[in-house]
Formats: C-alpha cells, structure tokens, sequence
C-alpha cells in the first residue's frame, strides 16, 4: 500500500508542475493553432517523464528481487520492508488506483454537480416575461436559460488539457473531464509494468557489452606490434 502511495506521488508531483506551467503559458493563448501546438507539446513532454519515472521504479524493483532471490539462495537474512518494495502486479494496481482516485473524483463530482451550477453571466429574464406565464414560446425559453459551466476546480486540475476548453460545448466537455482523468494514472501503470521487459533488455544489453568488450581485447592483442627478435 505504502509503495503504491509512494509510486503514485511521484506522479502527481509530475502532474502538478505540468498543471502550474499549463496556467503559466497556456491559460491566455485561447483555442489557436499555436497554443493547441504548444499544450501538445507539454502534454506529451510530461506524459513521458511519467512514464519514464514509472518504468524506472519498476526495473528497479525487478533488480530488487532479483537481489534478494540471491541472498535467499545463499542463505542470508533479508529485509522485509525491502521485500515489499519487488516488482509486483500487485502494486502496480494499487499505485493505479491510488493515482487514479483523486482525479476520478474531481471528474465525478463535477459531472453531478455541473448542469445544478449556473452561469453567472447568464442574461436574466426581464419581469416583463416573468408576468406573462401563461404564453410559451420554446425558442424564447432556450435563449432565456441558464448556461451550465464546469466546476471550476475540474477546470483547474485538467489545465493540462485546457485548449479543449474552447473547441466544445460544456456538456461534452464534463464527460472529456472523466477521460482525462485515466490519462496519467494509466501512463504511470504502463511505465511501472514495463519493469520487467526493461531488466531483459538491461541485462541483454550488458551480456552484449562484455562480448563486444571481450572481441575488443582480442583483436587488439592480435594487432599488436612484437618487437625485433634478438639477435644471436
């Protein structure tokens, strides 16, 4: 549980920068081509840190158990915080749902509260019309109807994301806001379950090393220059 916390702060930590920049130099450039340009830029910048920061703990974790794997076999005593600390599926799932929660929730209150929220820039109704109740006219009370608007604090946490804002309306815009809640959470569970694949390829790539090092010496030793034979 503890690791899974660990793991998924790291993420949010990530998470929290790309937020701050995203207000920094994103909030006032509106929906154009540049700053869709730009948010993409960032997005993808980050996603890969955090799939970078989440693969690394994971190969990390499978070189852990490797290690203790061989202190067993030798006989020696190990740690047992360490040894909750090994690669595990287990953990993996535990650092998604943690990471996921906060974001999932932010989505979900938001997606029940947004349409009760009303827009406060929203034109009153004159009293004239409110008089006149007995007269109905649809397109006059589509037009004289509240517009709903995100939570602002959904807004504020998917800033990443912030030059969608102005390409839809607010009603898909709060179901954009569920999706983008998976975004990090899953990049993170994907780096971290990349562990084992990365030690194959890391340990592939020192037995590759030590043959290409070994031919190396070889070669050399065979080019090397012998000195005149002594004379008799």
């Amino acid at each position: 549980m503890m690791v899974g916390l660990k793991y998924a702060s790291k993420t949010w930590g990530l998470y929290a920068v790309l937020v701050l920049l995203s207000v920094l130099f994103l909030s006032g450039l509106g929906g154009g081509v540049l700053a869709v340009l730009l948010n993409v830029a960032l997005l993808l910048v980050f996603l890969v840190l955090m799939f970078n920061e989440a693969a690394y703990n994971g190969e990390k974790a499978c070189t852990l158990a490797a290690t203790l794997d061989k202190q067993v076999k030798e006989g020696r005593p190990i740690d047992e915080q360490l040894k909750k600390q090994v690669f595990s599926r287990k953990t993996g799932a535990i650092m998604l749902a943690i990471c996921l929660a906060p974001f999932l929730l932010v989505s979900t209150v938001n997606l029940i509260a947004a349409p009760r929220v009303m827009d406060m820039n929203a034109p009153a109704v004159p009293e004239e019309e409110e008089q006149e109740a007995f007269s109905y006219d649809p397109d006059a009370v589509q037009e004289a109807a509240p517009v709903c608007r995100p939570n602002i604090v959904a807004r504020l946490v998917y800033m990443p994301f912030v030059t969608t804002y102005s390409y839809v309306n607010n009603g898909t815009l709060n179901g954009l806001f569920m999706l983008y809640a998976f975004i990090a959470p899953l990049t993170a569970f994907c780096g971290y379950m990349l562990g084992p694949k990365l030690r194959q390829k890391k340990l592939h790539d020192i037995a590759l090393g030590k043959k290409r090092k070994a031919r190396n010496l070889k070669v050399n030793k065979q080019r090397t220059p012998r000195g005149p034979k002594a004379e008799v």
